[in-house]
């Protein structure tokens, strides 16, 4: 997936509440297990970094390591409603 499209897929993402824009409560950064990543949905295999990202109150968030960057800038960005 191409880059633009991934910023596209996280804004949408985030506007549906499909992505929360917490930030992470605690992250790990390893190799990947063959988990679907939560941005893009491909598996994140052992060649790849994966970051996991500990939700408060929430599920474990799991990305490729480009996803998780892409998702940690957007989630920052102010939503329609901001000043």
């Amino acid at each position: 997936m191409e880059f633009e499209e991934l910023r596209t897929l996280t804004r949408i993402r985030l506007s549906t509440g499909a992505l929360p824009r917490e930030k992470c409560q605690v992250t790990w950064f390893g190799p990947g297990a063959g988990q679907p990543c939560d941005l893009c949905r491909r598996p994140i295999t052992r060649a790849e970094i994966e970051c996991e990202c500990e939700q408060a109150g929430g599920p474990t968030l799991r990305f490729h390591q480009a996803c998780f960057a892409i998702w940690d800038d957007e989630r920052r960005q102010p939503t329609d409603g901001a000043s």
